[in-house]
């Protein structure tokens, strides 16, 4: 299913497209409160990100088509300036990020809810 690209913001990394956005959010999904989404145009993997999370409990979550494995990153950087406000530059620095492995995975599972990071898994 296509992605509607109205009032989405466009960043490009890598030479892949990314449609991303703001929204606020209670008790639906892995953040409570305002967080951002950036899909891959392609559809094959997106980040979610909550804004304003405290410094010592700040994690990142990957999808993978379309939820069928979900991975948990642990501590990663501040993406949104000062004021709180994540901007395109933040975005690109956060898809970069995870893309250069300097990352600790908090868990990951599949959509069996297998748990991909024991050894069985791995």
């Amino acid at each position: 299913m296509a992605i509607s690209k109205k009032n989405k913001n466009r960043a490009l990394v890598d030479g892949k497209e990314y449609l991303w956005w703001v929204f606020d959010e209670v008790d639906q999904t892995e953040f409570d409160g305002i967080q951002i989404k950036a899909v891959c145009s392609d559809q094959s993997h997106f980040f979610k990100y909550g804004l304003q999370q405290q410094e010592t409990d700040r994690k990142l979550v990957i999808a993978l088509n379309n939820y069928s494995k979900l991975v948990h990153l642990s501590s990663p950087p501040r993406f949104e300036n000062d004021d709180g406000i994540i901007t395109k530059s933040g975005i690109i620095r956060m898809i970069k990020w995870c893309k250069s492995g300097d990352h600790q995975i908090q868990y990951a599972l599949d959509e069996m809810n297998n748990d991909l990071t024991t050894e069985n898994h791995c």
